[in-house]
């Protein structure tokens, strides 16, 4: 799972899908069910992905897997393919199930689920399933998710004698720690502060705002919680506490590239550092942390989910496939990557993350997981908010608009978005 999971929102360019209900190209092969799967991601992830439905033809002879690359751009192909008529089996899927449910290619799975005594909702985290739901049905499951939580340099806190954080911390205690932590003189700052929009919805949730009310046919932007949280962000970046976008923009780096440098003594993001920083050692003592909790401690996470497409012609084999990859061999083997948790409440799965002790806090990620909040995911037009919030959160971090006006822009134009 990459990082960029939440910032991969490609426009939707009008694409009419008329070959929804087309003949795709799976089939029979030397008397196997085949059943393509698509899949996109790095290297290691591919193994992921390569290395469970090994495992599964290994069980289930029967059938086979073939893998659909969906490259680097993964909305667009799987657009293009199911435009096609040409559309995986089980289609590989982060955020966008509300906008492709909208579009009626992609396979309810409630009845398969209901049907299936082994199968379990109650398995998974519900705001996992929640970010999976067009209005009544349930048209994906999650395979991994990775909670958005803090990481720190332990050696600057050290040198700035602050003591660490602990995963009840709060947003003023955070804030007073970045200040500590902000060296003007050595160009150090104390907190790298991210404005995508995964980022930036975390702060909402926890300061008690949300994207959507709860009919998701106006913006939830409008509450004190959301103008809390702007003002917030802003405080940050006007203390110097942050690099503004331009300075970030000017360093050229990415969060984990300065908080390498030892340029920021802490930033966010998910699991998927974890990997690169084993693979290239930090020259630093560092740590984990969850995020400070305001009026609540929710969060926003990078997921992989699966579902199946309307395309495919056999029903009952993909759900088999599907299965197996959100049951408990699938999860053990994405905990084994050490990239991202499960995405169900698999504690033996689980376990073999906490037992890894890498970093010493890493527990924090799997406590974090059932505050993931999906609310902004949610919307078949996640994609045009998304684009619109992210320009104008800018414009303020940039000292251009306040944070009321903020606000008040972002619940017009998200509005209107959510009228058409």
């Amino acid at each position: 799972m990459k990082r960029l999971i939440f910032g991969t929102f490609l426009l939707i360019v009008g694409i009419f899908l008329s070959a929804c209900g087309s003949d795709n190209t799976t089939g029979e092969k030397d008397g196997k069910v085949v059943i393509q799967m698509a899949v996109s991601g790095s290297n290691a992830e591919i193994k992921i992905r390569e290395d469970t439905a090994d495992a599964f033809m290994k069980e289930n002879p029967n059938i086979e897997i073939e893998w659909v690359d969906l490259g680097d751009q993964r909305f667009e192909k799987t657009l293009t393919l199911i435009s096609g008529g040409n559309s995986p089996d089980i289609l590989y899927l982060n955020e966008w199930v509300p906008a492709l449910a909208k579009r009626d290619v992609l396979m309810p799975l409630d009845d398969l689920m209901t049907a299936d005594s082994e199968f379990n909702i109650d398995d998974f985290y519900e705001g996992l399933i929640d970010g999976n739901r067009y209005k009544e049905n349930i048209y994906a499951l999650p395979q991994e998710v990775s909670p958005m939580i803090m990481y720190y340099n332990k050696d600057l806190f050290d040198e700035a004698g602050v003591p660490y954080p602990n995963d009840n911390w709060t947003q003023e205690e955070f804030l007073e720690t970045a200040m500590k932590l902000t060296n003007p003189e050595k160009k150090q700052y104390g907190f790298r502060l991210d404005y995508w929009y995964g980022q930036t919805l975390g702060w909402v949730y926890r300061n008690g705002g949300n994207i959507l009310k709860e009919d998701g046919t106006k913006t939830g932007l409008d509450s004190i919680g959301a103008l809390k949280a702007f003002e917030f962000l802003n405080e940050i970046v006007k203390k110097g506490i942050s690099p503004n976008p331009a300075e970030m923009e000017a360093a050229g780096q990415g969060a984990d590239a300065q908080f390498r440098n030892q340029q920021v003594a802490m930033f966010s993001a998910g699991l998927w550092m974890l990997p690169p920083f084993k693979d290239e050692p930090l020259n630093f003592n560092w740590d984990v942390v969850s995020m400070p909790r305001a009026e609540n401690q929710n969060v926003t996470a990078g997921i992989l989910n699966w579902g199946i497409s309307k395309q495919t012609k056999h029903k009952e084999e993909a759900w088999k496939v599907l299965k197996y990859f959100v049951g408990h061999e699938g999860m053990k083997i994405v905990a084994e990557s050490h990239m991202a948790l499960p995405g169900s409440k698999d504690e033996a799965a689980n376990q073999i993350i906490i037992d890894s002790g890498f970093p010493e806090n890493v527990k924090a990620f799997v406590d974090s997981a059932p505050n993931v909040v999906m609310d902004g995911f949610t919307s078949p037009y996640t994609t045009e908010i998304s684009e619109t919030m992210g320009p104008e959160i800018e414009k303020m971090l940039l000292g251009n608009q306040t944070p009321e006006e903020t606000q008040n822009i972002l619940v017009e134009k998200i509005d209107a978005i959510l009228s058409q």
